[in-house]
């Protein structure tokens, strides 16, 4: 008899596990499979396929890692993401459905962008190649929200976990294809063949749409829920304002007046932008005023022109002043984004010579100069304070302050001490949804860490990955010039690396159940850093076939076939090194993104989970993707690739240093309700 019931809970148990693992048999998960594939695709295509790509045609390092831009889309996706929700888009909608529809649209968009962009010839005229590889980021971005908002839709939520694992599957399947299929593809045919069949393989996503049904409205969570209207309730708000607080009659006495932050904001708007346009007009950092750059310039005088007279207003405490400060902010950050567009096509604008730029670099060049001379190296004014160096800082200096400026009239006791805090009801529609999808989520998480501890954590979410990330697009222009074929990266970085990132995740969620979050976090910086000096030992190896692409891009020509032939006997000897560089970098690399998801979901609110989540990563990645990456080729032609290898380990000090203090301040001791990453995050 015991045995009979021992034999039939063993079978119970069997069935129970049979019947949980038939949720994959059901057509909504597998579309799902198919859809994350279709989601994974494009992004390689623009990311390491493409730097391959550039680096075979002899685009300089540094041009190389201002492509860095092209990822801006995936970062900011959340800004359209409402309008994709809502906004109807005749005749895709009108025939498919809002969800499938835009999913058709978009996927149609990135079958002519991917074909486009392998149409081009990046030797020639790089600017359309940029362009294009743009084009292919943001309808990109635009797909993943849409593929997001129907997953959610479409399943029940005993399914979403069966979802996201497969989105996961799909996503990892695509990124494989569109890079060690992508470099044999053209290793056999050529790069635009090679862009032209992942074009093609994009059909997978437009098939699945078109054979999929459109979810039912109101049947699951939705993109709506990260950015709601005014007049939709959102299950993850606890209360209509999640703002509403007051200060003391004593505070708000003595914070009255123009001082403090309000003092540095009316500065900031009333002189340093002037100044900094001035700067910029009268600078040597633009060439000739072509048509780009003059409506560059109208534009750069209209907003500082505006923040100027905002200026006055906020110091005249005018009741007004803050809605339209707001409105500035918003319209800046959108500027930046054309900013960027502008300074790829000639002649660069004066005005982006940032004066508060030009200072901070003017000032890291002393300090390098002198570092750098007690070691007998030279570092030149005009190797450190470049245009493009100044450029870039200087973006992100005004992208911070244009972020402080909006949340001023949110976070700051002086702010509503002189102008009190707007209610919900009487927000414009832009300002009332960044209240909800940005502001309140932002806020819950300051009010729950502190001030200080949550600055210390957003520095660390920004620095975690940086000496990973000032890998992204210098990796494989730097196995092209050591010697090693398209196919041999193919087989060993995309395809054994694939399988060494899946077992170091794997051991990074042993990593965490034994050591804990904070211990996990030390040694992930520490293995993901360690693991650069895996590149500075291949590049000891590979010295003569880096030897024979220098030599050859001094002189402005190709290799010949007798130094082709020598660079690749060098890499067919180092070939066994190669192996190892990546099965360490790639295990250090899968380790390192386990911790840092687990990391983030615990930093998130119940409440605000999704959008929490969302802006911490694209938090994380605002800095990777506009500083880290875009500056990793000039720092890897200035120091070397040895030297940039080395180097680079030293990017992980900050995050020790942020986490030592961390510790110290009671942060380890905490213990936070860990929540499942969101279904909606990318993989």
């Amino acid at each position: 008899m015991t045995t009979q019931a021992t034999g039939r809970g063993t079978a119970g148990r069997w069935a129970a596990w049979l019947e949980a693992a038939s949720v994959y048999l059901d057509r909504r998960v597998i579309a799902i499979l198919f859809l994350g594939f279709s989601s994974g695709l494009p992004i390689m295509l623009v990311a390491t396929t493409l730097s391959t790509w550039l680096a075979e045609e002899g685009v300089s390092k540094s041009t190389i890692g201002l492509f860095g831009f092209v990822f801006v889309p995936y970062t900011i996706k959340f800004i359209w993401a409402p309008l994709i929700d809502r906004m109807p888009l005749p005749p895709f909608t009108t025939l498919l459905g809002r969800r499938r529809g835009w999913m058709l649209f978009t996927q149609l968009c990135l079958v002519g962008a991917i074909w486009g962009l392998g149409r081009t010839e990046p030797g020639v005229d790089l600017w359309w190649t940029a362009a294009m590889a743009v084009t292919v980021a943001f309808f990109s971005a635009s797909q993943d929200v849409v593929i997001d908002a129907f997953r959610i839709d479409s399943l029940p939520k005993e399914e979403l976990g069966a979802g996201a694992a497969n989105v996961v599957l799909g996503y990892r399947l695509a990124m494989w294809v569109a890079t060690a299929g992508a470099l044999l593809a053209a290793e056999w045919y050529g790069w635009s063949a090679a862009y032209a069949a992942m074009a093609l393989l994009m059909l997978v996503g437009i098939g699945t749409t078109l054979a999929v049904r459109e979810p039912e409205p109101g049947r699951g969570a939705s993109i709506a829920a990260a950015a709601p209207s005014s007049d939709e309730p959102n299950v993850e708000r606890v209360a209509p304002d999640g703002l509403a607080r007051t200060l003391p009659a004593a505070e708000i006495e003595r914070k009255r007046g123009v001082g403090g932050s309000l003092l540095l904001v009316v500065l900031w708007l009333i002189a340093l932008e002037p100044l900094s346009l001035l700067f910029g007009i009268l600078s040597p950092y633009h060439g000739d005023w072509a048509i780009a750059g003059v409506l560059a310039l109208i534009g750069a005088v209209a907003l500082t022109g505006f923040g100027a007279w905002i200026g006055l207003l906020l110091h005249r405490r005018d009741p007004s002043a803050p809605a339209l400060a707001k409105t500035l902010a918003l319209a800046s950050l959108l500027w930046l984004l054309v900013e960027l567009a502008l300074y790829g096509i000639p002649a660069q604008a004066g005005y982006l010579g940032e004066i508060y730029a030009f200072g901070l670099m003017t000032l890291l060049w002393a300090v390098v100069a002198a570092v750098t001379g007690l070691l007998g190296y030279g570092w030149a004014f005009a190797d450190v304070v470049t245009p493009g160096s100044v450029f870039l800082v200087g973006l992100w200096i005004k992208l911070l302050a244009l972020v402080f400026l909006y949340g001023f009239f949110y976070f700051s006791g002086r702010a509503i001490a002189n102008f009190g805090l707007v209610p919900p009801e009487r927000e414009v529609r832009a300002h009332l949804w960044m209240r909800r999808a940005v502001v309140e989520p932002f806020y819950d998480f300051f009010a729950r860490n502190g001030v200080r501890i949550a600055i210390a954590i957003l520095l660390l979410i920004s620095v975690f990955k940086a000496s990973d990330a000032v890998l992204t697009l210098m990796a494989n222009p730097f196995y092209i010039d050591v010697g090693f074929s398209k196919g041999q990266i193919a087989i060993v970085s995309k395809t054994f690396g694939l399988w060494m990132t899946l077992l170091g995740g794997v051991i990074g969620g042993i990593v965490l159940y034994r050591l804990g979050m904070m211990r996990s976090m030390v040694i992930a910086v520490l293995v993901m850093a360690g693991s650069n000096l895996m590149f500075a030992v291949v590049a000891v190896a590979g010295s003569d076939g880096l030897a024979l692409t220098q030599t050859a891009l001094d002189a402005g020509r190709d290799l010949t076939a007798a130094e082709t032939a020598a660079r690749d006997a060098v890499g067919a000897r180092i070939l066994p090194l190669f192996t190892a560089l990546i099965m360490i970098e790639n295990m250090s690399g899968g380790l390192g993104t386990t911790v840092f998801v687990a990391y983030l979901s615990s930093l998130c609110n119940a409440h605000y989970s999704a959008v929490q989540y969302a802006l911490l990563t694209s938090f994380m990645q605002m800095f990777a993707k506009f500083v880290v990456v875009p500056s990793s080729g000039f720092y890897a032609e200035a120091m070397g690739w040895v030297g940039f290898f080395v180097t680079s380990t030293f990017f992980a000090l900050p995050s020790l240093l942020l986490l030592w203090w961390l510790s110290r301040q009671g942060v380890a001791a905490r213990d936070p309700a860990l929540a499942t990453a969101p279904t909606g995050s990318p993989p």
